[in-house]
């Protein structure tokens, strides 16, 4: 049976991964919208969208939790330092990712950004609360206790299948 903590959790990940996979839309969609580069202010912003369609790409990887990548990014392990990088990305998105247009896709454009932007700053409120009240070491020690539970289980089958073998040769001996 499975942890309900850790599923809370991982249920956790994936609204804050998805919340980030949304601005990288956000802002991609505004990269779309803007007119190339007429003059070098527009070329900051548009590479600043791109920094973010990037920076949000990696925010939902790191929301995956995968072994090779944390080792890469110790500091994402840190509960404080995710709702800082997810704040960051949230005030990107909402004062970035626009357009200035009057047409159904500019006001859908202004609506998908607030929503991604308010989404992803609602995560970054949750880990920076959890991370004052430190829900990631609860996570941790509940993970690691979880991970030596299936181990055991691992062991325990793999012993009983030596031990079903060990019984079919003593049969086998006993029989010459």
């Amino acid at each position: 049976m499975a942890d309900m903590c850790l599923c809370f959790f991982r249920l956790v990940n994936i609204c804050t991964s998805l919340s980030a996979v949304a601005t990288a839309v956000a802002f991609s969609l505004a990269i779309a919208v803007n007119p190339p580069f007429t003059d070098h202010d527009q070329a900051k912003i548009q590479v600043l969208r791109v920094y973010g369609v990037l920076f949000s790409l990696g925010l939902a990887l790191v929301e995956t939790e995968w072994d090779w990548l944390m080792h890469f990014c110790r500091i994402m392990e840190l509960w404080l330092a995710r709702g800082v990088c997810q704040a960051f990305l949230a005030v990107m998105t909402l004062e970035l990712a626009h357009s200035h247009g009057t047409s159904d896709f500019d006001k859908s454009l202004r609506l998908y950004r607030n929503v991604s932007g308010f989404c992803m700053l609602g995560c970054s409120g949750f880990y920076m609360l959890g991370g004052v009240l430190c829900l990631g070491s609860l996570r941790n020690a509940r993970y690691r206790r979880f991970t030596e539970r299936l181990r055991v289980e691992r062991d325990l089958e793999s012993l009983d299948k030596q031990r079903e073998e060990l019984n079919r040769l003593l049969v086998v001996y006993s029989k010459e």
